[in-house]
Protein backbone atom coordinates (compact mmCIF):
# COMPACT_ATOMS: atom_id res chain seq x y z
CA UNK A 1 0.00 0.00 0.00
CA UNK A 2 1.27 3.48 0.18
CA UNK A 3 -0.73 5.47 2.51
CA UNK A 4 -0.32 9.25 3.88
CA UNK A 5 -3.03 10.71 6.00
CA UNK A 6 -2.56 13.92 7.58
CA UNK A 7 -4.61 15.31 10.29
CA UNK A 8 -5.57 17.63 13.09
CA UNK A 9 -5.49 15.53 16.13
CA UNK A 10 -7.27 16.97 18.81
CA UNK A 11 -5.93 15.72 22.78
CA UNK A 12 -3.52 13.66 21.31
CA UNK A 13 -1.95 12.22 24.34
CA UNK A 14 -3.22 15.71 25.98
CA UNK A 15 -2.32 17.96 23.33
CA UNK A 16 -3.36 19.21 19.92
CA UNK A 17 -1.48 17.61 17.23
CA UNK A 18 -0.87 17.40 13.43
CA UNK A 19 -0.74 13.57 12.94
CA UNK A 20 1.03 12.65 9.63
CA UNK A 21 0.45 8.84 9.47
CA UNK A 22 2.08 6.64 7.38
CA UNK A 23 3.24 3.11 6.00
CA UNK A 24 6.46 2.28 5.22
CA UNK A 25 5.47 2.99 1.41
CA UNK A 26 4.22 6.57 2.59
CA UNK A 27 7.11 7.04 4.76
CA UNK A 28 9.40 6.71 1.07
CA UNK A 29 7.00 8.86 -0.96
CA UNK A 30 6.94 11.59 1.46
CA UNK A 31 10.60 11.99 2.42
CA UNK A 32 11.30 11.81 -1.78
CA UNK A 33 8.68 14.86 -2.18
CA UNK A 34 10.17 16.93 0.82
CA UNK A 35 13.50 15.89 0.00
CA UNK A 36 13.04 17.37 -3.29
CA UNK A 37 11.69 20.76 -1.91
CA UNK A 38 14.60 21.06 0.36
CA UNK A 39 16.92 20.82 -2.48
CA UNK A 40 14.46 23.23 -5.37
CA UNK A 41 12.90 25.50 -2.57
CA UNK A 42 9.61 23.55 -3.71
CA UNK A 43 7.81 20.48 -4.78
CA UNK A 44 4.14 19.06 -5.48
CA UNK A 45 2.68 15.78 -4.12
CA UNK A 46 -0.75 14.11 -5.47
CA UNK A 47 -1.85 11.55 -3.41
CA UNK A 48 -5.05 9.92 -2.91
CA UNK A 49 -7.25 13.00 -3.66
CA UNK A 50 -4.84 15.07 -1.54
CA UNK A 51 -2.73 18.14 -2.81
CA UNK A 52 0.73 18.60 -0.91
CA UNK A 53 2.45 21.74 -1.43
CA UNK A 54 5.98 21.88 0.08
CA UNK A 55 7.55 25.01 0.25
CA UNK A 56 11.08 26.31 2.20
CA UNK A 57 10.74 29.32 3.69
CA UNK A 58 12.74 31.25 5.91
CA UNK A 59 12.13 30.65 9.56
CA UNK A 60 8.83 28.98 8.71
CA UNK A 61 7.37 25.63 10.64
CA UNK A 62 3.63 25.94 9.39
CA UNK A 63 1.43 23.31 8.48
CA UNK A 64 -2.08 24.75 6.50
CA UNK A 65 -4.75 21.45 6.01
CA UNK A 66 -7.65 21.76 3.76
CA UNK A 67 -9.96 18.99 2.41
CA UNK A 68 -7.95 18.37 -0.71
CA UNK A 69 -4.91 20.39 -0.18
CA UNK A 70 -2.00 20.65 2.57
CA UNK A 71 0.47 23.13 2.40
CA UNK A 72 3.81 22.09 4.57
CA UNK A 73 5.99 25.32 5.03
CA UNK A 74 9.31 24.60 6.67
CA UNK A 75 12.76 27.00 6.86
CA UNK A 76 15.67 24.35 5.30
CA UNK A 77 16.97 23.23 9.22
CA UNK A 78 13.15 21.95 9.69
CA UNK A 79 12.60 20.35 6.45
CA UNK A 80 16.45 18.72 6.91
CA UNK A 81 15.06 17.51 10.59
CA UNK A 82 12.06 15.76 9.05
CA UNK A 83 13.63 14.57 5.95
CA UNK A 84 16.43 12.53 8.12
CA UNK A 85 13.75 11.81 10.76
CA UNK A 86 11.64 10.07 8.01
CA UNK A 87 14.77 8.42 6.76
CA UNK A 88 15.39 6.57 10.00
CA UNK A 89 12.06 5.69 10.00
CA UNK A 90 12.51 4.48 6.37
CA UNK A 91 15.40 2.16 7.15
CA UNK A 92 13.94 0.79 10.49
CA UNK A 93 10.78 -2.14 9.58
CA UNK A 94 9.12 -1.74 12.91
CA UNK A 95 5.95 0.63 13.99
CA UNK A 96 7.27 3.95 15.05
CA UNK A 97 6.86 7.88 15.66
CA UNK A 98 8.90 10.85 16.67
CA UNK A 99 7.48 14.28 17.61
CA UNK A 100 8.35 17.71 15.49
CA UNK A 101 8.29 21.14 17.04
CA UNK A 102 5.96 23.50 14.62
CA UNK A 103 4.92 26.94 14.75
CA UNK A 104 1.07 26.29 13.41
CA UNK A 105 -1.88 24.93 13.58
CA UNK A 106 -0.73 22.79 16.82
CA UNK A 107 3.32 23.30 18.51
CA UNK A 108 3.67 19.41 17.63
CA UNK A 109 4.13 17.55 14.80
CA UNK A 110 3.63 13.53 14.85
CA UNK A 111 5.24 11.65 12.26
CA UNK A 112 3.72 7.85 12.48
CA UNK A 113 4.98 5.53 10.76
CA UNK A 114 2.82 2.23 10.74
CA UNK A 115 0.44 3.38 13.73
CA UNK A 116 -3.38 5.20 13.65
CA UNK A 117 -3.33 4.25 10.18
CA UNK A 118 -6.65 2.70 10.44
Amino acid sequence: MNIIRVELAPEFRGEDVVLLAMDGAGVTTFVTALSDAEQRGSSQLEHDGVTHQFVIQAGAADIELGDNRVVWRFDHAKAVEIVVDLTAMSNDDRPGHCYVDISSPTKTLVLSRDEYVR
